[in-house]
């Protein structure tokens, strides 16, 4: 069972994005954790990005711009939280803007555990 799924709802928003994927790592440590990224139908390489400089994500491509919560439910679904025994202990939304501290997501995982 993975500690944490995150899931990052992107539109357009290549450059934020490609440093938010850069913290996560660091942010992570010690933890399983995989990372989805739904792109909303962007038009800036936001995808290509993804899959070339952060392979190690998911990316799934929405056919069109459903909106913030569409694409949240795409990328729960994909990683099967709440399903069943398997699933993630815990999801986190994450917006693609948000620069992650070294051991942050470590920490908070810790704190719900607690």
């Amino acid at each position: 069972m993975q500690d944490l799924v995150i899931v990052i709802v992107n539109y357009n928003t290549r450059d934020d994005l490609d440093r938010c994927l850069g913290t996560i790592a660091e942010s992570a440590i010690g933890l399983s954790y995989r990372t989805i990224v739904v792109d909303n139908a962007s038009q800036d390489g936001s995808v290509e990005l993804v899959r070339t400089r952060h392979p190690w994500a998911t990316v799934i491509e929405a056919d069109h711009n459903g909106g913030y919560a569409y694409a949240n439910n795409i990328g729960l679904r994909e990683a099967g939280f709440g399903e069943d025994a398997d699933s993630p202990r815990y999801a986190l939304l994450l917006n693609p803007d948000t620069l992650l501290p070294p051991k942050g997501l470590t920490q908070m995982v810790r704190f719900m555990d607690a």
